[in-house]
C-alpha cells in the first residue's frame, strides 16, 4: 500500500511500499527518488525565489518564466510563480521525521 506524504490540487508525494521510493506526481510529471534525493530536490524548490526568476527571465519566449533543470540536458521544468508556490506547499512536509510520521496518515491539502 502506498503512503501519501502530502497532496495538493495538482500533485501528490507518496512513498511506495513496494520499492520504498518517494514518488512525486505533479501535473503530467513524475519523479522517483530515494530519501536523500527527495530531500535535495525539495530543498532546491523551497529555496527558489519565483518573482526573482520571473523578472530575470522576462525576455525568454516561454510563457512560464521559472525554468528548472531536472537532470537531463534536454529537459527543463517550466513553472509560473503560482505553480512554484504549490510545489513548495507539496514539499512542506518533507523532513525525514515527517516522512516517518506521515506514513501513518493520509493528508489532502486544501488551499483557502
Amino acid at each position: 500500500m502506498n503512503r501519501t506524504i502530502n497532496q495538493t490540487e495538482n500533485g501528490k508525494v507518496f512513498r511506495c511500499s513496494g520499492c520504498n521510493k518517494i514518488h512525486i506526481e505533479y501535473k503530467n510529471l513524475n519523479f522517483n527518488f530515494d530519501e536523500e534525493e527527495y530531500e535535495n530536490f525539495a530543498n532546491y524548490f523551497m529555496e527558489l525565489d519565483g518573482p526573482y526568476w520571473e523578472s530575470v527571465n522576462t525576455h525568454v519566449k516561454f510563457g512560464k518564466k521559472i525554468i528548472v533543470p531536472v537532470g537531463h540536458k534536454n529537459l527543463n521544468m517550466l513553472l509560473d510563480n503560482d505553480e512554484l508556490q504549490e510545489l513548495k506547499i507539496l514539499f512542506s512536509r518533507r523532513s525525514a521525521n515527517h516522512l516517518n510520521l506521515l506514513t501513518h496518515f493520509s493528508y489532502k491539502l486544501i488551499n483557502n
